[in-house]
């Protein structure tokens, strides 16, 4: 898909099985990525003589290279390990194979273990499990790093059991390719994740002329939506008191009216306009004041004052109830945990929003890339 007024530009895709090409095989390509998930990419095979589905198989290892076919424009985007092969066999058309796979992290979901740990720290824990899976690097890098005294791994897969430390410390434990596509494992705080190695500014424009690449748009506001810091007052394991930290006071966005709404909207208009906005500026400041307010915290007792302190100041990309999807002319730029620049749009969606999901397709209809985002 290329936007009106600028050069045709031909989408570009390389799916390699096992050292092998089978880019003339596949009719379809589609990758995803997830800010708290395994990365994933579904491969569409049509094989109408029934001759490649035999050959498909799971336990393989794939590399998806796509984007565009111009110099620069693509790039290896996800090694998988295929974990599934589906073929349907309609009762008009030709029979077609779907393959499945999903990135490195998913070979440390394959087996429950029994481990206690003791004696070490969440750090020493990731990259002592990372090492067994042969990451070309461990980067594990919470400060403080929490001191564990005694955790269970109680049959958890070593996925499951990362992802459940990475919740509780407020941090995300995902892979990613580094710049010598070598698969990375990653267990860092949130608020460190817009510091990874991305695009320097991924702006989205809707309806602005040839420079146009946001087909479509749906933001929307849900106080369900909004990030609140859970207000503790306990004590941690050791018997010593805890409480959240004072937090600075509620931020609430008030977007402003359009520079240029005296050329677009009628006299009668404009007073409606005027009256609604100065009544809703007042309304939503004591809504959202009322919904961002920290929150009682009930349960299990603290690890620490500084797991509470890592909590309060985590990177809260929900602090305003705002949650849109969209669909961009294909951009190999586009990933998830990023953040993006919305242009063109009414002002209170515009700016930047952190993208949490990301997916690439690549078919016969060209190149599309498709988001959820948050802020």
């Amino acid at each position: 898909m290329t936007a009106p007024g600028l050069p045709v530009r031909v989408p570009y895709f390389s799916v390699v099985i096992e050292d092998q090409d089978i880019t003339p095989w596949v009719s379809s390509v589609q990758v995803v990525e997830d800010d708290r998930l395994s990365d994933s990419v579904t491969i569409a095979v049509n094989d109408p003589r029934m001759i490649y589905a035999d050959a498909l198989m799971e336990g393989c290892h794939a590399e998806i290279d796509l984007g565009y076919a111009e110099p620069g424009q693509h790039a290896l985007m996800l090694r998988a390990l295929i974990t599934k092969v589906e073929v349907t066999y309609p009762e008009n058309g030709s029979p077609q194979v779907k393959i499945k796979g999903e990135d490195k992290s998913i070979e440390m979901g394959l087996a429950e273990h029994r481990v206690k740990w003791h004696g070490t720290t969440v750090n020493q824990i990731v990259k002592k499990i990372g090492d067994k899976y042969k990451f070309a690097d461990v980067v594990a890098s919470l400060k403080p790093d929490p001191k564990v005294t005694l955790e269970n791994q109680d049959a958890k897969t070593d996925l499951a059991f990362l992802q459940e430390l990475a919740k509780r410390y407020t941090a995300k434990c995902f892979v990613e390719l580094n710049e010598d596509d070598e698969e990375i494992l990653y267990f860092i705080p949130d608020r460190r994740i817009l510091r990874l190695n991305r695009a320097d500014k991924v702006v989205l424009r809707y309806r602005q002329g040839p420079v146009s690449n946001l087909m479509s748009f749906s933001p929307q506001f849900e106080a369900s939506d909004i990030d609140r810091v859970k207000e503790v007052h306990t004590i941690d394991r050791g018997g010593r008191a805890v409480k959240t930290p004072p937090q600075p006071p509620v931020e609430v966005f008030v977007w402003p009216l359009a520079d240029d709404l005296d050329g677009r909207a009628n006299a009668a208009d404009l007073v409606r306009i005027d009256a609604l906005y100065k009544a809703g500026v007042a309304a939503r400041e004591k809504l959202q004041k009322e919904l961002a307010k920290p929150k009682p915290h009930t349960g299990k007792a603290a690890v620490s004052q500084q797991q509470v302190d890592d909590e309060a100041g985590a990177l809260e990309s929900r602090r305003l109830g705002m949650s849109c999807g969209g669909t961009t002319i294909g951009s190999i730029w586009m990933r998830a945990k990023c953040n993006v620049t919305i242009s063109g749009v009414h002002e209170r969606f515009a700016g930047d929003w952190y993208v949490n999901r990301v997916t690439h397709t690549v078919d016969s209809n060209g190149y599309k890339t498709d988001f959820k985002a948050v802020r």
